[in-house]
């Protein structure tokens, strides 16, 4: 190991991660121990839950309540999902998105969540000896998609972000979009006392909200594949999906709890962790185009300073001396809207900006890929001018997902080796244990924990991957 490399890891170990783009990062390090990652996770939870207020838990106290309460709210949220599909049927815009930029900036907003989906149910993967845990374990396997690349919540978000263009705007996310994938992330590597934290947690998270119905039907409306919401919507069902066995397996392991009360009291705690962090409501609330914009221009700044004609002058600075800080680049845009290079609410193509960085003998042609362009477009265009509908719809519906095909050309034979070691021994025990590290929050949606994710399956359920005769 390097010296840059094992002071990196010395530092991730030791740092106090106040910021959390860091500490997911931290928790999806392969090099950093299982055991570091524990330590990590119980002091930051331990954090978050000082920073609650126990009266603002909406969970029932009592244990008896708590079905009729779930059945209650998931009514409620059907019949508020009616009630928006009637309004949409007798004519009313879409409430969410009214653009394709917007639900591209929602997309991107929502991502750090969407890369670590089920990861707080990781370590239940442990306790495969108990049955009261198979339910939970369960779950964690059909988020892991039983090891197809096709139906794994990672790979598909993954899948939809590289067809939209949209693979590559970390760097455009304030730090508090990662605060509820760290949370996620430290139930997942927390040790066994914690369990009716990750069981609280999974109660509110597999819980049917209205959002998720409204964003499917939209994003399908602007033909943005939607496979990944609509998975949600058919797999937590409270028949026999996700929200089901998550209410049997809280029951269940509250019959075996010796201390009730303790027990409801961290079931609860577990629960608001759902509310740490952005929610994906605060996300299409706030959803504001202007200010992507200018985070996009900001970055552009930062990289293209001294690219562009130093004597294409706005206003009374060049373009260069605009671009040389990146504190200015509103000055900048309200240069480019008094000298009318931008129009807001007409056609973008009558903006000498857009036509500068669209059109390809444009002075500023290729510095935006297209994800940036169609988000600034709809930013310039206004209502009347944005695009409702995705210009590439038609090319994406017949194309074959990439996940149909995944192969690693970089292999350093990791898989095979495992897949020997497995084959090797008849200890059922050992083969999860050796299986187990590779259904971690930063491998299972790899090629080897894909392969790992199926045996674990095939052994410990094998009725999962029979197929009917």
């Amino acid at each position: 190991m390097s010296v840059v490399v094992k002071k990196r890891l010395l530092d991730l170990l030791q740092d106090d991660h106040k910021n959390y783009y860091e500490l997911v990062s931290f928790f999806l390090d392969g090099d950093i121990s299982n055991f570091e990652k524990e330590k990590k996770a119980v002091n930051f939870l331990k954090q978050e839950f000082e920073m609650m207020k126990p009266s603002k838990i909406s969970l029932p106290n009592q244990i008896e309540e708590i079905r009729t309460w779930y059945n209650n709210e998931n009514r409620k949220v059907c019949q508020d999902y009616q009630e928006y599909l009637s309004q949409r049927n007798a004519g009313g815009e879409r409430e969410y998105f009214k653009n394709i930029g917007q639900a591209f900036e929602f997309l991107l907003k929502v991502a750090p969540v969407k890369k670590v989906d089920g990861s707080w149910l990781y370590s239940i993967v442990n306790y495969w000896n108990d049955p009261v845990f198979h339910d939970l374990i369960l779950i964690y396997l059909e988020e892991l998609g039983l090891g197809q690349a096709k139906a794994n919540h990672v790979c598909i978000y993954d899948d939809l972000l590289r067809v939209l263009g949209l693979d590559d705007f970390e760097l455009f996310l304030d730090d508090e979009y990662y605060h509820q994938s760290a949370v996620q992330l430290a139930l997942g590597y927390a040790p066994p006392e914690y369990i009716p934290e990750i069981i609280g947690f999974n109660l509110g998270y597999e819980q049917l909200p209205l959002h998720l119905l409204i964003t499917n039907y939209e994003l399908k409306e602007l033909g943005i594949e939607a496979k990944y919401f609509n998975l949600h919507i058919t797999i937590d069902n409270l028949d026999n999906g996700h929200a089901h066995k998550s209410l049997k397996v809280f029951e269940n392991v509250y019959k075996k709890y010796k201390d009730k009360e303790v027990f409801m009291q961290k079931v609860k705690r577990g629960y608001a962790l759902n509310q740490q962090g952005i929610s994906s409501r605060q996300i299409i609330k706030n959803l504001n185009l202007e200010n992507f914009v200018y985070k996009i221009l900001k970055r552009k700044a930062l990289i293209g300073q001294l690219v562009h004609n130093e004597k294409q002058f706005i206003g009374c600075k060049s373009i260069n001396q605009w671009l040389a800080n990146p504190q200015e680049i509103g000055s900048f845009i309200n240069q480019l809207v008094e000298k009318r290079w931008i129009k807001f609410n007409c056609d973008p193509e009558e903006s000498v900006f857009w036509r500068m960085i669209s059109h390809e003998d444009g002075k500023m042609y290729g510095v935006f890929t297209p994800a940036e362009r169609q988000i600034i477009h709809d930013w310039i265009a206004g209502e009347q001018y944005a695009t409702h509908v995705l210009p590439y719809k038609n090319s994406l519906s017949k194309e074959q997902p990439l996940h149909d095909y995944l192969f690693s050309y970089i292999s350093d034979g990791e898989l095979e080796h495992l897949q020997n070691r497995v084959s090797q021994t008849d200890n059922f025990a050992l083969k999860l244990c050796k299986l187990t590290p590779f259904l971690a929050p930063e491998s299972h949606h790899k090629s080897i924990g894909l392969w790992s994710t199926q045996k674990y399956a095939e052994l410990l359920f094998p009725y999962l991957t029979a197929s009917p005769r």
